[in-house]
């Protein structure tokens, strides 16, 4: 810790102009970084399976699902091994990056009470562990793509939908990080809700082919917006509609604007109730 320590007593004594601002967000840069290394040791540390289990974790979720889906209940979308893949890949990487945004400002109370930096950082961190979880996910995704699909210039464009779901996923992690500090019932509220959010989302069913009212809710979570930009540049090679694109981006660059809004409108009283 004495690296983060060094930075942030770097920050606090940095008064300088406006023209060193690039050096203070370089500091924060690299306290976030930190944080996120450290993190990621630890998450890891204890386990058996290591790193592995990051990606064992969604592998054994997405083999139940497409044994149901493919034999006993049997879907007839296009594409159904990768279009279920993606969606349940993407939406684990959404639980891993809100549920560790939970924790991040408690478990670092000591140093939160000890030496003054933008708490939100901390937020911050765990998005990007998360991300370095996730990597070797992507790759895997990729490596399915490419060897059991096709090739298309259009998946270039997936790191939108990625960036988007990053956006979107620590605009939540901010709004219940900032509500754990006071209500502890966070955690278990939100798990029944990742839950519930799983089977609204368009992961194993495609929102055109279900009753109006549930494609409409579908199509209102980001996640399920996020998702169908993904499969159009990656499965099926193709571009959605402009209103759609802009309506997503903004609706995620919307949500993370408001979390970390209300997280700063509220991270003066965080000391008075970390333990």
């Amino acid at each position: 810790m004495t690296d983060i320590q060094t930075t942030t007593a770097n920050i606090t004594a940095d008064n300088a102009p406006a023209v060193r601002k690039f050096t203070k967000w370089r500091q924060y840069y690299n306290i976030v970084k930190e944080l996120a290394i450290v993190d990621f040791r630890k998450k890891y540390h204890d386990s058996t399976l290591g790193y592995f289990w990051s990606m064992l974790n969604p592998l054994l979720r997405f083999g139940v699902y497409h044994f149901v889906f493919s034999y006993l209940f049997v879907s007839k979308l296009h594409k159904f091994t990768l279009y279920l893949l993606t969606g349940v890949f993407f939406y684990n990487f959404f639980s891993d990056i809100t549920s560790s945004a939970i924790n991040a400002v408690r478990s670092r109370s000591r140093l939160t009470k000890t030496i003054y930096f933008p708490r939100y950082l901390l937020v911050f961190s765990s998005s990007l562990t998360a991300v370095f979880s996730f990597t070797i996910n992507v790759a895997l995704i990729w490596v399915v793509v490419m060897i059991f699909d096709h090739v298309s210039f259009y998946q270039i464009f997936t790191v939108v939908p990625f960036v988007l779901l990053i956006l979107f996923g620590t605009g939540i992690g901010l709004i219940l990080s900032i509500l754990f500090v006071h209500f502890r019932d966070i955690t278990e509220i939100w798990g029944v809700l990742l839950t519930l959010g799983f089977w609204l989302t368009p992961i194993m069913y495609d929102p055109k082919y279900v009753p109006e009212p549930l494609a409409n809710v579908a199509l209102l979570n980001p996640i399920g917006r996020i998702l169908v930009l993904l499969r159009a540049y990656l499965v099926y090679g193709d571009v959605p509609s402009l209103p759609f694109f802009l309506s997503t981006s903004l609706l995620c660059i919307g949500i993370f604007i408001f979390g970390l809004w209300l997280f700063q409108r509220y991270e003066h009283r965080i000391p008075e109730y970390v333990s």
